[in-house]
């Protein structure tokens, strides 16, 4: 607990959290659409979060054993990928979102039904533990989705799973966990959201004309300024005024004179009063020019894989890619893969495991060329 009160709102358990909305919602678990709602505020995070799991799935993935390529199992793991569940999704699709789930909330689940497999947010899941008080092992006996009566003596069925009316008890063998200490949620949160407020203040900028503050002054003596911005003013006289407001705003839009707005006084106001605003625009450019740095690293993917920034299409940076792809994309490739093994074991057998097909190098084709008119000095 830190020594002085916070100087924000004067509690000494905050460390920032009262001034960053996002950890807000974290701790007071914010509905997921709210957290949905607010990515697609943030410039280009969708955008990385789908080329990140696009790169992790741009190799496909296999099956073997004993290190070598099972041709067999393999196929019939692509016809299992491609296979539709009851929601009409291919079970590729579920794997995929789980991984969302997991790239920005730090775990992401798969519900297997003997047949496909279903991905399952981690606020729609409840876990129960063996020993609920041991701090260190967590046991599993048995997930739950939505609201189940749970039998004193619980034996599950050979599909592993019990359905209910309004819910599920699923066996630990039938959910498969992805987790990840490297995610969004869990990355530097007053990054993100200042280029949330600077992306919210370039649109209110662009798009409703930011004319900073307007001051009235009345000839009548008041005791405080009235202060507002433009269109609250006008809102906030439209009743006195309405009639002739309407009436000028006609006359100027016979004149070609388009604003959208028009603010129109009566005698009380003898003088406006207008304050540009303190931080303009163009103050948040350094800012703009560096988001895709900063979200990339938020999702902690460099930008040469994610297609931003200037390398991403230099051709020539064949050893950037090569360090970017060794030191970044393989270990969570081979971590995605080694997370859904468990699927390979249920298909085929304890000895399979997945991994993923090794990269088709973007320049071979570029460095053979090299290589044959070298050859040829």
């Amino acid at each position: 607990m830190r020594d002085n009160p916070c100087e924000a709102c004067e509690k000494f358990g905050c460390h920032g959290e009262c001034e960053n909305y996002i950890l807000q919602m974290i701790e007071h678990d914010a509905e997921r659409d709210a957290f949905d709602r607010l990515f697609k505020e943030i410039p280009k995070f969708n955008y990385v979060l789908n080329e990140k799991i696009n790169a992790i799935f741009g190799t496909d993935l296999e099956v073997a054993k004993d290190s070598t390529l099972a041709q067999s199992e393999t196929t019939e793991f692509e016809t299992f990928i491609y296979s539709k569940n009851a929601n009409g999704n291919t079970n590729l699709f579920e794997i995929k979102r789980a991984v969302k789930e997991r790239e920005i909330f730090g775990e992401g689940y798969l519900f297997y039904d003997g047949t496909n497999v279903y991905s399952l947010r981690k606020n729609e899941i409840s876990a129960y533990k063996e020993i609920e008080t041991d701090p260190i092992i967590d046991n599993i006996l048995y997930y739950t989705v939505g609201v189940v009566d749970v039998p004193k003596k619980l034996i599950f069925p050979t599909e592993g799973f019990i359905k209910q009316d309004s819910g599920y008890i699923i066996s630990p063998d039938n959910m498969i966990k992805m987790k990840s200490d490297s995610y969004v949620l869990n990355s530097n949160l007053k990054e993100l959201q200042i280029l949330l407020e600077m992306n919210k203040k370039i649109y209110e900028s662009t798009t409703k004309r930011d004319y900073g503050d307007i001051f009235l002054f009345t000839n009548a003596p008041q005791k405080n300024v009235v202060s507002a911005v433009a269109k609250r003013t006008k809102d906030a006289i439209n009743n006195a005024v309405k009639k002739m407001r309407e009436h000028i705003a006609k006359l100027i839009k016979r004149n070609k004179v388009e604003d959208s707005n028009i603010v129109v006084l009566d005698e009380t106001y003898k003088s406006v009063t207008q304050v540009k605003p303190v931080t303009l625009v163009k103050d948040y450019q350094f800012i703009w020019e560096d988001k895709d740095d900063i979200i990339t690293s938020v999702f902690n993917f460099p930008m040469l894989l994610s297609g931003l920034g200037d390398d991403a299409g230099n051709v020539s940076k064949e050893e950037l890619l090569k360090e970017a792809r060794a030191n970044t994309l393989t270990p969570i490739k081979d971590e995605v893969a080694h997370s859904l093994t468990s699927l390979a074991k249920k298909l085929f057998g304890d000895e399979y495991y997945l991994r993923f097909q090794d990269y088709n190098e973007v320049n071979a084709d570029y460095d053979e060329e090299n290589k044959e008119n070298k050859e040829q000095q």
